[in-house]
């Protein structure tokens, strides 16, 4: 945007002004949370990097199991969490409920209060879930700053916290079982997909010497 604006100042008012989703090329319109990255898909790269050296039906079932064990640890995970949040979350709540301890507050309305960390100070609105730290909204979990306003006003954080931190929300997200494959005799090929033929791929062999 700074060299667009050297180009002038009219095409970068004109960008802002026709709205984001017009013109660039990534465009989130939602919060995406605490961790960002650039797909999924790396995720399960990283752990199949050697498994991809295998034939594909090896491959496959290697990946199947991963993602079966993946899932049960996932679940006894959630099902031995008695916390109103994930661990994760939770942990970090109860970080900021021991820093909230040492905060003043003052109370401007019933939903917006001003609150005093050491020569700092912050308005929270808990009306709208906002904090002037910008911590509050961004990670939809209340900051220490909220926190300690809730205190003033005796009220528990449950209302505040975004529905997918929760433990319910884990739970329900590897409720789903993946199902083993069953062995090969088993399986029910259709006919068409028996009869046909799969060909090498045809490709020109690069000049330089293989990596592998």
């Amino acid at each position: 945007m700074s060299k667009i604006e050297e180009i002038g100042m009219r095409v970068k008012a004109y960008l802002y002004d026709i709205g984001y989703h017009r013109w660039s090329r990534v465009h989130a319109t939602v919060n995406r949370m605490w961790t960002m990255t650039l797909n999924i898909a790396e995720s399960v790269n990283a752990v199949t990097k050697d498994a991809r050296e295998l034939p594909i039906v090896e491959l496959l079932e290697y990946t199947g199991t991963l993602l079966e064990r993946w899932t049960n640890e996932k679940l006894l995970k959630a099902k031995s969490t008695f916390t109103y949040l994930g661990k994760k979350y939770n942990k970090e709540l109860e970080d900021n409920m021991t820093l909230s301890q040492k905060m003043r507050v003052r109370a401007s309305t019933y939903h917006i209060h001003t609150v005093i960390d050491g020569v700092k100070r912050f308005i929270v609105c808990l009306q709208n879930k906002r904090c002037s730290c910008g911590q509050f909204h961004l990670d939809e979990l209340p900051c220490a700053h909220s926190l300690a306003a809730l205190k003033h006003k005796n009220e528990s954080y449950e209302n505040y916290c975004s529905p997918y931190y929760t433990r319910e929300s884990f739970f329900h997200t590897y409720e789903i079982p993946v199902d083993p494959l069953p062995d090969e005799s088993k399986w029910n090929v259709p006919q068409h997909i028996a009869e046909d033929v799969i060909m090498l791929p045809t490709g020109k062999r690069q000049p330089e010497r293989p990596q592998k």
